[in-house]
């Protein structure tokens, strides 16, 4: 694969480090504990009032191997929130802070879960397990297959020989996939990692300087991918990118034999266990990040909300330019203009005017449609920038 950025075309800023997009209402510095229970129940509430209520993407933070009992506790409170007609339609377990699976935590709380949510059918679901790939065991992820799971993700994946051991593992004891996240420190660490053939791999790597800095570690990264055989390289299938807002830069890819997935565009993502983030309606959320004042806050029979914020209309507006770009390389102004009622090329003159002149020839723009070339799918975490909230805006 080539990319070159186009003659003459200046970087964003100079100064400005191109990482994630980070649209200012999801940064934990807007971010504020006014915003309690009562708000999440409020979001939730509003949420099943929706005409078409959205689908549940379940994400949960194991606990300490052996303590379940507060966890399952909180399944139960907030479950009791959502409409049992709610489809959860995707689960991702994460042990990865736990450093092990503990197979009879997880099975008790994977029957806590199916006991007080709505899962829809087999066919249309997606459970997944994130576990450290130096961590794993023989018979975690066999146990993990016995409950449902068919996707694992290694954290911390790097080019060593416990990768390479967590992904037999995970072919031996029943994974359909695996994604590999690799802190990557040059173009031969990622050869390594290609090597291995997982079905889906996201490179990780320092913040660059500037756009020109960043590109010089794309590029050859991308060749590298490229090589391997994988495809859809820069674009995100995670269902909300947006909520790593200060990650590091990120380019992904999956092997050109794995299956397709559209990942939901319009979930409700909840948020449980320590430091587990919500995304529920209107409002952003996030758990205690402690385990004494998560723990205090279910023993009291309460939810254990830390702080959160109520997106409004301009930050919605963006999370969605942002995060279908990021999730198809290409926005479709037609669609955002009828669900907000706002003149795109107008509402975003400033956004566009900066776009167009940084990156040249890797945007291509319809009047209903704005979409990266192929070179500029490995720019995408960088064009989205672009739409970040600069200043005070009216609401669409």
């Amino acid at each position: 694969m080539s990319a070159t950025l186009a003659k003459g075309s200046p970087p964003i800023d100079p100064l400005r480090r191109p990482t994630a997009p980070g649209i200012a209402g999801l940064l934990p510095a807007r971010w504020s504990a006014a915003f309690d229970e009562a708000a999440y129940r409020h979001e939730a509430a509003r949420s099943n009032a929706d005409l078409i209520p959205r689908p549940l993407a379940i994400l949960l933070h194991m606990p300490p191997e052996g303590h379940p009992e507060r966890l399952m506790r909180e399944i139960e409170l907030v479950a009791r929130l959502f409409d049992r007609d709610r489809d959860a339609t995707s689960l991702h377990v994460d042990a990865t802070g736990t450093g092990i699976v503990a197979a009879r935590d997880l099975e008790v709380l994977a029957r806590s879960l199916d006991r007080h949510f709505h899962f829809g059918p087999q066919a249309r679901r997606r459970f997944v397990v994130g576990v450290s790939a130096r961590a794993l065991r023989r018979g975690d992820l066999a146990a993990c297959a016995s409950l449902g799971f068919e996707h694992v993700r290694l954290a911390e994946g790097g080019a060593g020989p416990d990768t390479g051991r967590a992904i037999e593992l995970a072919r031996r004891e029943g994974m359909h996939t695996i994604a590999v996240d690799a802190p990557i420190a040059d173009h031969r660490a990622a050869e390594a990692v290609v090597d291995l053939r997982p079905d889906a791999v996201t490179f990780m790597f320092p913040e660059a300087a500037t756009f020109e800095s960043a590109w010089s570690d794309l590029e050859p990264l991308a060749a590298v991918l490229a090589a391997g055989g994988y495809r859809d390289i820069g674009l995100d299938h995670r269902a909300l990118p947006w909520l790593d807002a200060a990650g590091p830069l990120r380019l992904s890819a999956v092997a050109g034999s794995a299956p397709p997935r559209q990942p939901d565009v319009q979930v409700d993502q909840v948020g449980l266990g320590i430091g587990a983030v919500s995304r529920i309606h209107d409002a952003v959320s996030q758990n205690f990040p402690d385990a004494e004042r998560w723990q205090q806050a279910l023993d009291a029979a309460g939810l254990p909300v830390w702080r959160g914020h109520v997106l409004d209309a301009d930050e919605q507006l963006r999370m969605d330019v942002i995060g279908e770009l990021l999730r198809t390389g290409a926005v479709s102004i037609d669609a955002i203009e009828r669900r907000y009622g706002v003149d795109f090329h107008q509402y975003f003159s400033q956004e566009l005017e900066r776009l167009h002149g940084s990156f040249g020839g890797l945007i291509a723009s319809t009047p209903g449609r704005l979409a990266a070339t192929s070179q500029g799918h490995l720019a995408l975490r960088i064009m989205a920038a672009c739409f970040d909230r600069t200043g005070a805006r009216p609401p669409p």
